[in-house]
């Protein structure tokens, strides 16, 4: 969607989705370690449980972070160690994901012949903000609309019908 509204209860409703799909396939975690093996169960957790949490968490940490830096406490006598270490633990892992997020944008936009975007990656924390303003929605909606889903418009924004880019020659 190339509106924020729309893309909001888009990434609303995939999230949801997911937390569906973990909810029901952990009902019975044991079967589903059986069906998908040791690395399949690992896998399932880090893609379906591992996005929506992320979301989540990004938040949270970005918040705890900046209302820390805010307040100055950090600098201050009053500052513990426990507040210097998490403060540390937020900022190492918000600045690693924007930085692993920024590369594989980069690698995505310069297979689609799109480089030129890649000024826009700059903004990768507040889609990482609205990606957590998204899973939260979904939380609440998952607890209390259930059978609600969000549609959304699709095809508005101007990339979405440029063709991928490939190695591979045109056929005949």
């Amino acid at each position: 969607p190339a509106r924020l509204v729309p893309w909001i209860r888009q990434r609303t409703r995939w999230f949801k989705g997911y937390l569906q799909t973990w909810a029901v396939h952990m009902r019975t975690p044991g079967r589903l370690w059986r069906e998908l093996g040791p690395g399949g169960f690992v896998v399932f957790q880090l893609v379906i449980g591992g996005a929506v949490l992320a979301a989540l968490v990004h938040g949270v940490f970005a918040g705890v972070l900046a209302g820390q830096l805010a307040s100055g406490l950090l600098w201050s006598d009053k500052a513990s160690a426990f507040d210097q270490v998490f403060a540390g633990l937020y900022l190492t892992a918000l600045t690693s994901g924007y930085l692993l997020s920024a590369l594989l944008n980069f690698i995505g936009l310069s297979r689609r012949r799109l480089r030129r975007s890649s000024a826009y990656l700059v903004l990768l924390p507040l889609y990482w903000l609205l990606l957590s303003v998204a899973a939260w929605r979904a939380v609440f909606q998952l607890i209390w609309s259930p059978y609600r889903w969000e549609k959304t418009e699709h095809g508005l924004a101007r990339t979405s019908r440029q063709p991928f880019a490939t190695d591979l020659p045109n056929p005949p």
